[in-house]
């Protein structure tokens, strides 16, 4: 018998967050393990490698995306020489892709210096060029060794088996690499380890899909129509596969480059905080998108609008109270866990706040957007935001410094991306005025803000440290339940959220 939907998205979600949990803690105690044994400007040489690499991975251009919708149909139809096919499409391009980084990066290394600011120190014990070679070589691994296969999990709704082995890989990893630092604080053997356990798991995670998938092992034929209609897919994603990139990785070239490592390092540490929590609800949604995708297809659009308003107030809880948790929780944490010479001003916590709050706000509507595989209604939107973005981020951070970088990034989401995709995503699939998704915002501003509001000025009044931290974290559960239950109650879209969320838990 085949596993329902909602069974089977519950503990997609359930094990989805385990697995991010586990995998949040490991980089906190690597981080922290680096700054006491061999300092923290490692973490600043770490941050600016691995954006600069994930740049490099805009190769990439969206094929996995493409690959794994093109997956969704055959696979339901029991089409399994198109699945194989696809495999093998996959395969080629992902050792393309290998190439062209491994290429790319050889043809930066001359000018590694470029990317951090005169002045600025880093490690002398260490020689940047080989660090940046043995990082370049791990991704590029990542690429050419199976990791395609694991396009079959997330089509056949299998996030979960795929957390479990992402898990079991970054818990070897990261022991690993905890013990190497506190043995030898030898950061070449900490780095050294990274593209022995990528090629590790990929061949473990190879043979697992193999053997629990075998119908999808081997050759298939992928007619030329097929093909075209994921390259076609692919053109529509590479503005957003840009856009992403840029979001992620530029900030950090732009610190390194007009600030310096030191500070890079101290606002990574922040930021590794904002990921964190954000990855716990990226990883639902993610769980849920093919859900999503079925839903699209097999229910009508008053239906699916229907689940979208529901999901999107459920998500106005989880926002409000991750919102207030930045607020009260940032400045001690990073106190207690860095010490108070790695804390920066209260405006980059108040300023990350608010930058969750919009992205949080923004992931019903994307998650919808890519399951429906609407990707070419807005193509030119990612670029113009991309630009924005860009700079934004140059000039400000030059102008007012850290906190530039942050509103760049605001800006381009709130007034660039959120509008553009919405009023494209209503008229394209839901055929409903965007105004109704416009009142959702509203909301959600209204009761987040409320919650912000009244969370940040009661904090001015708590202390640092482990018991003040207890404190404002009780006040802020406090605070948030009641606006929660108040909108979930006393509101017409709320009430319906907490009927569909009570029966989920009575279906699992």
């Amino acid at each position: 018998m085949t596993m329902g939907r909602t069974k089977r998205s519950l503990i997609n979600i359930s094990v989805s967050i385990v697995n991010r949990l586990l995998v949040t803690m490991l980089p906190f105690a690597i981080r922290t393990i680096m700054i006491y044994t061999i300092g923290i400007e490692y973490l600043g040489v770490d941050s600016l490698f691995a954006s600069v690499l994930n740049m490099l991975s805009l190769s990439e251009l969206g094929f996995s995306s493409a690959v794994v919708y093109s997956m969704y149909q055959p696979i339901a139809n029991g089409d399994d020489e198109k699945v194989r096919g696809l495999l093998c499409f996959y395969k080629k391009v992902y050792r393309v892709i290998g190439i062209i980084i491994l290429v790319l990066g050889l043809f930066l290394l001359p000018n590694l210096q470029w990317f951090i600011a005169e002045g600025s120190s880093y490690p002398q014990d260490i020689n940047i060029y080989i660090v940046y070679l043995i990082l370049l070589a791990n991704t590029v691994l990542s690429y050419l060794l199976f990791s395609y296969k694991s396009a079959v999990l997330v089509a056949t709704m299998r996030n979960d088996l795929d957390s479990i082995i992402d898990t079991i890989r970054s818990i070897v990893s990261h022991g690993i690499q905890i013990v190497a630092l506190l043995l030898f604080r030898e950061y070449y053997l900490y780095i050294a380890i990274l593209p022995i356990v990528t090629i590790v798991n990929n061949i473990f995670r190879a043979k697992l899909i193999d053997k629990k998938y075998p119908q999808y092992k081997g050759k298939g034929k992928l007619s030329q129509e097929d093909r075209h209609g994921i390259l076609t897919r692919v053109g529509a994603l590479i503005g957003n596969k840009i856009g992403g990139v840029v979001f992620t990785s530029v900030d950090s070239i732009v610190i390194s480059k007009y600030i310096g490592l030191i500070v890079l390092a101290k606002y990574t540490n922040y930021y590794t905080i904002f990921i964190a929590v954000f990855g716990i609800e990226t990883t639902a949604y993610a769980a849920i998108q093919s859900i999503i995708g079925n839903s699209l297809v097999s229910n009508t659009k008053e239906k699916n609008f229907s689940l979208f308003k529901d999901l999107f107030n459920i998500n106005i809880v989880v926002t409000l109270a991750c919102v207030c948790c930045f607020v009260a929780l940032y400045q001690p944490f990073i106190a207690i866990w860095v010490g108070d010479n790695n804390l920066l001003g209260i405006e980059i916590p108040l300023l990350l706040a608010l930058y969750f709050f919009i992205k949080s706000t923004r992931k019903t509507l994307f998650t919808f957007y890519e399951a429906a595989g609407l990707w070419r209604a807005d193509f030119l939107k990612p670029y113009v935001s991309v630009i924005v973005n860009l700079v934004m981020n140059i000039v400000l951070v030059q102008i007012i410094g850290l906190p530039g970088v942050i509103i760049s990034s605001i800006f381009a989401l709130a007034v660039v991306e959120m509008p553009w995709e919405s009023i494209v995503f209503f008229k394209q699939y839901f055929n409903v005025r965007v105004i109704e998704y416009g009142l959702l915002i509203l909301k959600s501003v209204f009761f987040c803000g409320v919650s912000f509001g009244v969370t940040l000025f009661i904090c001015q009044f708590l202390p640092y440290g482990i018991w003040g931290m207890v404190l404002r974290l009780v006040i802020t559960l406090v605070i948030c339940s009641i606006v929660a239950f108040i909108m979930l109650k006393f509101t017409h879209g709320g009430k319906q959220a907490l009927g569909r969320f009570k029966f989920l838990l009575k279906q699992r």
